[in-house]
């Protein structure tokens, strides 16, 4: 049986895969007799001369681990290994399952009730109030939320998840020490509250163009169906889709204007039948077998109790969908000063929110 610190130390050794780590930790194999096998039993695990010369001096690989657990230590985080009882069971099933996972944070319980929500990081307004509703309903519903931590849809999955009081995991693609850019350092603090940020790459390590790819494996593979918001045709999302795809996991995909790059990845995804589309979050939750929390109908227009009559006024006449401040005042029969006012007041109470061009929304 080997130790995480042995876990550990094995897989900083040159050429060694999550595959044959995996494959030595199943064994049941002690420490020391891997390091001191015969080399036609170490090459049987599919090991190259090279990485077996390099077990039979550990020391080095033995101090890293010693100082990557100290690291952990004194950032707040722990280390989870494959032979853990805390490692996601979702994620224990794919291949080329991470066999470390450094933890900042708390994996939450119930972690297998988890959708994956990806897409652009150039999301338009309909991108990110759709991945907003959606993430706030699997919230409501007790569901986990996991996403990459990148600008765009995955942020404002994570920031929803936590506005409704929800867990919410971010898959990054570096050492936890070396989240970039500052403003995702301070969501993932955020995050971790009531969720975590997880990573394979040890202490120290900066994100590189391949590493994001290799993220997208654990994000699909930590949640039992993933969920394509917004992506164009080589976007990053759809590698998330494939490997989903590949995990055996549901892939569900939201349809948009047949005029925006950023739906050409989602609706080729719908059009070739490898998403289902998706019109509400109940879609998929049902469709996964989670519960369906109980809510309003779209078209309820019921309001809070401690309105004036002018917030009820606007406040009518706000919806999911942007309305521009223009056809507000017309509607509510304000003038813009007023409205402008009215709508503000509104955004203290967290009632209203304002987009781009003068649109607003319920909040």
């Amino acid at each position: 049986m080997l130790s995480r610190h042995h876990i550990l130390a094995l897989s900083y050794v040159p050429g060694m895969t999550s595959e044959v780590l995996r494959n030595l930790i199943e064994s049941g194999r002690s420490f020391q007799h891997i390091t001191n096998a015969y080399d036609d039993e170490l090459l049987g695990y599919r090991l190259k001369g090279k990485t077996v010369r390099s077990i039979r001096n550990m020391v080095p690989y033995l101090e890293e681990a010693e100082r990557q657990l100290r690291r952990a230590e004194d950032f707040g985080a722990d280390v989870a290994t494959i032979a853990d009882e805390a490692y996601p069971a979702n994620l224990r099933e794919i291949w080329f399952a991470p066999v470390v996972l450094y933890v900042w944070g708390q994996l939450p319980q119930g972690i297998d009730q988890a959708i994956a929500i990806v897409g652009t990081r150039t999301a338009s307004t309909y991108g990110r109030i759709t991945a907003e509703k959606y993430a706030e309903v699997f919230a409501r519903a007790g569901v986990t939320v996991v996403s990459g931590l990148a600008r765009g849809i995955d942020t404002w999955a994570h920031k929803a998840t936590i506005g409704a009081g929800g867990r919410t995991i971010a898959v990054v693609a570096s050492g936890l020490d070396q989240i970039q850019p500052s403003l995702a350092a301070q969501l993932a603090e955020k995050i971790c509250q009531n969720g975590a940020v997880i990573t394979e790459y040890p202490f120290g390590v900066k994100a590189l163009r391949p590493y994001f790819p290799q993220r997208n494996r654990i994000i699909s593979g930590i949640a039992a169906g993933t969920l394509v918001v917004e992506s164009d045709l080589k976007g990053g999302a759809l590698i998330t889709a494939r490997f989903a795809l590949d995990q055996n996991r549901e892939v569900f995909a939201v349809p948009g204007s047949i005029n925006s790059s950023s739906s050409k990845g989602t609706n080729t995804l719908i059009r070739t039948d490898r998403a289902r589309l998706t019109q509400t979050p109940e879609d998929i939750l049902d469709a996964l077998g989670f519960h369906v929390p109980c809510h309003e109908s779209e078209g309820t227009t019921s309001s809070p109790l401690d309105l004036t009559a002018f917030e009820q006024m606007v406040y009518e006449h706000l919806k999911s969908e942007p309305i521009h401040v223009d056809d507000l005042c017309e509607k509510a029969g304000l003038s813009s000063s007023h409205t402008l006012v009215t709508l503000l007041s509104l955004e203290f109470k967290g009632l209203a929110r304002q987009m781009a061009g003068k649109m607003f929304l319920r909040g």
